[in-house]
């Protein structure tokens, strides 16, 4: 299967999600291959925090939160760690990854949920080679 989009899928879509879709952007060499992000009960706007710490890595992010319905069919999900309330789309492949949620926590948890998520960026975009 050649994989054209890729979706990264939380519930609110204002966090982990962003911060996916943001890193992801950045890093990808594939001009083939498009990201993105949604959630099945998306915020009104992304969350600071989550901006500020994408900024210290010289991402000017201003991305907004998007329902499901906003995006194109991904070929692949990937699920931030939502437990059972993790949106699917059926025909997807997914992948769930296990990024705990930092908000209401330390701009010192961002930074972490932010670091875990370019480890797992980086060997999404390993495999996609």
């Amino acid at each position: 299967m050649k994989i054209k989009r890729i979706a990264f899928l939380c519930v609110h879509n204002s966090c982990r999600s962003q911060m996916a879709e943001a890193l992801a952007r950045k890093l990808n060499k594939k001009d083939e291959i498009e990201f993105l992000s949604a959630g099945t009960e998306p915020e009104k706007e992304v969350d600071p925090k989550a901006i500020d710490v994408l900024k210290e890595e010289n991402i000017h992010w201003q991305g907004r939160p998007k329902s499901i319905s906003e995006i194109e069919k991904p070929d692949v999900i990937v699920t931030m760690g939502c437990g059972v309330v993790c949106p699917t789309i059926l025909g997807a492949k997914t992948i769930e990854w296990d990024i705990p949620d930092p908000k209401g926590k330390s701009l010192e948890d961002y930074r972490k949920t932010l670091n875990l998520i370019k480890e797992k960026v980086f060997q999404l975009l390993a495999e996609l080679k």
